[in-house]
């Protein structure tokens, strides 16, 4: 059974290109100076101050960091008691801001396909995503059957987490006591 790897890197801030950009000061056929490409346009300057682009490219990678992930492709029979017990170490509530784990089953027909469980973790910093990654991933899991598969590890296609509603009940202290 071939199973895929995922390749996590760690987004690094890249400096701004320093490649010297050719400057022209000889005047155009219209006689006025051509502006060169670090030149203003509306008053705001295209490139901005070093650090100051420095900053906000910091402030769009950390944005765009996933840590979210789904474990996806196990056993159906495998119990989320099992897998927590499996992962303790690092599905935790220090390492982990929310997780959730989704039963599998295996039909009794054999024309409906088994649905294998899995279980979503967003972690809260990146170190503890890759350790666990590097853990887990592909690594195989037996359930109390005997029915084994590998571990697919992913990062989840939505990075949000749902909230839970809590909805209040409309007859909660209505009836007076006699």
């Amino acid at each position: 059974m071939a199973t895929r790897k995922i390749l996590i890197a760690r987004p690094q801030a890249t400096e701004p290109s320093s490649s010297p950009q050719p400057e022209s000061s000889a005047p155009s056929k219209s006689g006025a100076p051509s502006r060169s490409a670090s030149a203003t346009r509306g008053g705001r300057s295209r490139t901005g101050s070093v650090t100051t682009g420095q900053v906000q490219q910091q402030h769009r990678v950390d944005a765009n960091v996933k840590t979210k992930f789904v474990i996806r492709r196990l056993p159906p029979l495998y119990s989320e008691a099992e897998f927590k017990a499996a992962t303790a170490e690092y599905i935790n509530s220090k390492t982990v801001e929310w997780s959730y784990y989704v039963q599998g089953k295996v039909h009794r027909s054999k024309s409906t396909p088994t649905t294998y469980s899995r279980a979503y973790a967003k972690f809260k910093d990146v170190e503890s995503l890759i350790a666990f990654n590097k853990a887990f991933g592909g690594k195989v899991v037996k359930d109390t059957k005997g029915i084994e598969s590998a571990m697919q590890i992913e990062f989840a296609p939505y990075e949000k987490i749902p909230k839970t509603k809590v909805k209040k009940d409309a007859r909660q202290d209505t009836i007076d006591n006699g």
